[in-house]
């Protein structure tokens, strides 16, 4: 646990002239970030001091690891104002070492220094998650809001290859049993697989009212080409959003426009109010409560407005620093104008996420649930209901940097069974 006094150097030492931040209530930041107590607080202090060779003695004292004398490195380069390498050796630290937190500390706090605005919020934020000590929270807020006053617009792009084995989700069946007797599946309906690439890019504005709430404008535009035009589409959306920190988490609120294109023309217009919740139950627990309805327009399948209520719930745990699990239910209500497509849907998901030794973070997802329709379906004397489930998994790894783009993979096989012929479909999909 900290002690008083290294918790005040992690805030206001003043060990670098590279850059002063203005926080919250006037506090000046600048100079190391590390709060730590005891051995390693006077090791700090020492390097702070100049003292470099009498700190490398303190340290070797204590028959340190390979990430300790890395660490070491880092913060020596560090307090020599050399931001740009303490920053890749403190990188280095946590890929051979996930669970350590004070090399996660000194990194955020040096890419904040650097004016790295965007990975510091990144690591921050992902402090405020698997820290388990509030105090040291508490400063990641103040952290954060200084990027907030200092990067009040952000942008970001990225680009995906997209194999599947079903792109338009067709079924895996011939024929279709109604009351009028059989009828073949038109070919158009069946699965269908292809390679698509997808182009996006997203950014915010944002202005802080106070060092706890905040208004942001938030903005995206992602398309999809395949090498069949009739599977095209694009994306748009942008939402309004005010943000209020607590001491136990965050809230937000606000509402959004979304606008989808397609090159079959069934263009359609989604705006809506969504709130969101997430809540610190203790030093690794964590629930979090999302919530939104929306109304939906078609410009050809106008059959299909109508209202869409969600609500999802989740709950996490932070086993260690490199290891979190989670899991949680959801429910959504789709009220268009056709009966026999108004339906009610259930569900349970699961996840874990850890980061391993050299740098390989991977992360698993698990889904379950059915969907409840209103209306018999047309030519059926039954009311369609579906049962679907989804497992995910995704991977990167923290030493591959392609000119600012780190590569993500990410692949899905997800099922879904129905007693209407028309909905029994199976899809393997890869995001690169």
């Amino acid at each position: 646990m900290p002690t008083n006094s290294a918790l005040r150097s992690f805030f206001s030492r003043p060990s670098l002239k590279v850059l002063a931040l203005i926080g919250a209530g006037g506090m000046l930041f600048a100079g190391s970030a590390v709060a730590q107590s005891g051995h390693a607080s006077n090791i700090s202090r020492l390097i702070n001091a100049g003292q470099i060779e009498n700190a490398r003695a303190a340290m070797e004292a204590r028959n340190p690891s390979e990430a300790d004398r890395l660490f070491f490195d880092g913060q020596v380069l560090k307090a020599r104002g050399q931001l740009s390498e303490a920053i890749r050796v403190f990188r280095q630290v946590l890929q051979i070492d996930p669970n350590y937190i004070n090399a996660r500390r000194e990194l955020a706090h040096t890419l904040l220094l650097n004016k790295d605005f965007g990975p510091a919020e990144y690591h921050f934020d992902a402090l405020l998650r698997i820290d388990q000590n509030d105090q040291m929270r508490e400063g990641y807020r103040r952290f954060l809001n200084v990027i907030s006053q200092n990067k009040p617009v952000g942008f970001s792009g990225y680009v995906a290859l997209m194999p599947s084995t079903n792109v338009n989700r067709g079924t895996t069946n011939t024929v279709f049993d109604t009351t009028l007797g059989r009828f073949i599946i038109n070919p158009d309906s069946q699965a269908e697989s292809g390679i698509g690439i997808q182009l996006g890019v997203s950014g915010y504005v944002r202005h802080l009212i106070s060092v706890q709430s905040r208004i942001a404008l938030l903005w995206s535009l992602a398309g999809t080409r395949y090498e069949k035009d009739h599977y095209n589409s694009a994306v748009g959306s942008i939402a309004l959003a005010y943000e209020q920190i607590t001491q136990s988490g965050r809230w937000f609120a606000g509402p959004y426009y979304r606008r989808s294109w397609r090159e079959d023309d069934d263009d359609g217009d989604a705006w809506g109010l969504r709130f969101g919740v997430t809540h610190r139950l203790n030093n690794k627990n964590q629930f979090s409560l999302f919530v939104s309805r929306e109304s939906r327009s078609y410009r050809v399948h106008t059959y299909l407005d109508g209202p869409l209520n969600t609500v999802s719930g989740s709950f996490s745990r932070q086993i260690s620093p490199s290891v979190s699990v989670s899991g949680g239910a959801g429910f959504e209500r789709s009220s268009p104008e056709a009966e026999h497509l108004r339906y009610d849907a259930p569900k349970l998901f699961a996840g874990l996420s850890k980061s391993w030794r050299g740098g390989l973070q991977a992360g698993l997802r698990l889904e379950f649930g059915q969907r409840n329709f209103a209306g018999a379906y047309p030519l059926t004397s039954s009311a369609r209901k579906d049962v679907f489930c989804k497992i995910g998994i995704g991977m990167q790894h923290t030493r591959i940097d392609l000119n600012g783009f780190t590569p993500y993979l990410s692949c899905s096989h997800a099922a879904n069974r129905s007693n209407v012929a028309f909905y029994d479909y199976n899809v393997t999909e890869c995001q690169a």
